[in-house]
């Protein structure tokens, strides 16, 4: 589905409607003739966005909406628009277009520069909508229905809410659904405001001052805002983290995720795989947090399933995956950049079959802490290529001075790894510190060597390395 902006003609527009229509008229077009294959995307469902500009100060007017138009050959035609005739001139600067160029035109070419019909970006569509009087929601285009507050924050056909759920990542949407609800006086506004700001760079103070704000909003509004059991995280206004039971989130799906942008869910208490498979909201999960009991048969079901090749990171653990379980990534979860392994007794044979996962080169963090792994296994493993490793976790395991050897030799294949960590590998002394060292991993930031035998005057003055006294 796509939803496309084009331009009426002033010619064109004028021959049909008059020289002076008025803002607030329904014009009913069902129709908008072209050929123009920049509106193939619509062959799959969406809404055509029908603008013209007007003089003398090239206004820019929504003129009407096509709900799912159908292309004859000539023409897209649909049921008639019941938009009324509204002047969206303040979103110049905001739309952004699936080009991420925006409009861009010079003064007086405003016209010509939106003769090439647009793709809009779920925000950019929101944006507009948010202006209509009339929110074009299907046949009749009823008003959305008013709910009770404390049944969530969303109203039903809140496109600008919707927006944010459909681009979970984007902070745009989150900003354009903020200054909706604050032009309402709706408190929601600024909390989505704030926890924004606060997720970058700011003073002390001032951090000190929002942070106190969005408090005193959550303790005012955190059960109408989000009402549920749960534990949960939030980011940007709106709950972006679960945890729970598999039961516990399913008893709250139907709330949580028709008016929540959630992407983590940790998991408690996961007994084998079925279940959570059969959950509606999994494939809308990117980073999946299991803790519970897993076999080698449910790993490669959940793996494999196609409700969870979108995530980007699965961590599984203390699930109790054994040395053959890995067998069952084969070309799955091909978004992967996060696998966390930790406490599953996988042993050298385990870690080994990482290799054969097709997708292990795209791989950015990895951990596997408490594995059962000694420098066999872990030769095995880097002698593949890791191009995007950054970060390497390989705490509590049997490794002891060879590792410095291994290392040495497959520097190459890890030309982005900053992050190292080897603590509470007992067997691990000072005879690996000179080739981790001499090493030459060009990207090495930090080697941490803690509850080893390894001690501060084996490291010398080198920043890298991270030691016990």
């Amino acid at each position: 589905m796509a939803d496309v902006m084009v331009v009426v003609s002033k010619a064109v527009f004028e021959k049909a409607y008059g020289k002076a229509p008025k803002l607030g008229t329904v014009l009913g077009m069902n129709r908008y003739v072209t050929a123009n294959k920049a509106l193939e995307p619509l062959r799959g469902g969406g809404k055509l966005y029908c603008v013209t500009v007007r003089p003398p100060d090239e206004q820019m007017w929504l003129v009407a909406i096509l709900d799912n138009p159908q292309f004859d050959g000539e023409q897209w035609t649909a049921k008639a628009s019941t938009v009324p005739i509204t002047d969206i001139s303040a979103l110049r600067s905001k739309l952004k277009f699936e080009s991420g160029k925006g409009i861009t035109a010079n003064p007086g070419a405003l016209g010509m520069s939106l003769q090439t019909p647009r793709t809009l970006t779920a925000a950019d569509a929101a944006l507009i909508d948010a202006l209509v009087p009339q929110v074009h929601t299907g046949e009749g285009f009823p008003a959305p229905p008013k709910i009770d507050p404390n049944t969530g924050e969303r109203r039903q056909g809140d496109a600008l809410i919707q927006a944010v759920i459909d681009e979970p990542d984007s902070d745009l949407a989150r900003q354009v659904c903020a200054d909706a609800l604050q032009a309402r006086n709706d408190p929601r506004g600024e909390l989505i405001v704030l926890e924004l700001a606060l997720a970058g760079p700011l003073a002390i103070r001032k951090r000190e001052v929002m942070k106190a704000r969005r408090d005193a909003l959550l303790a005012e509004h955190r059960v109408q805002w989000f009402p549920t059991q749960l534990e949960y995280r939030t980011r940007g206004g709106f709950i972006s983290a679960i945890t729970g039971s598999l039961g516990s989130i399913t008893s709250e799906q139907d709330t949580l995720f028709a008016n929540q942008p959630i992407v983590e869910a940790a998991i408690t208490h996961v007994q084998g795989a079925d279940k959570l498979l059969a959950a509606p909201w999994l494939a809308r999960i990117r980073h999946l947090i299991l803790r519970g009991e897993l076999d080698a048969a449910a790993f490669a079901a959940l793996v494999a399933a196609s409700n969870t090749q979108q995530l980007v990171e699965l961590n599984v653990t203390g699930c109790g995956l054994v040395k053959n379980a890995l067998a069952g990534l084969k070309a799955n979860l091909p978004e992967c950049r996060t696998l966390v392994l930790t406490s599953n007794s996988l042993g050298d044979d385990g870690v080994a079959r990482l290799v054969d996962w097709s997708h292990l080169a795209e791989v950015e963090t990895l951990y596997l802490s408490s594995c059962n792994l000694g420098a066999a296994g872990l030769e095995k493993l880097l002698a593949a290529n890791l191009p995007n490793l950054t970060k390497l976790t390989l705490a509590k395991n049997k490794l002891d001075g060879a590792i410095g050897r291994i290392f040495a030799k497959a520097a190459k294949r890890l030309p982005r790894l900053e992050h190292l960590e080897l603590t509470g590998n007992a067997k691990l002394d000072a005879s690996a510190v000179e080739e981790l060292r001499g090493a030459k991993l060009p990207a090495i930031r930090r080697i941490d060597v803690r509850q080893t035998r390894i001690r501060k005057a084996d490291v010398g003055t080198s920043p890298v390395f991270r030691t016990n006294p």
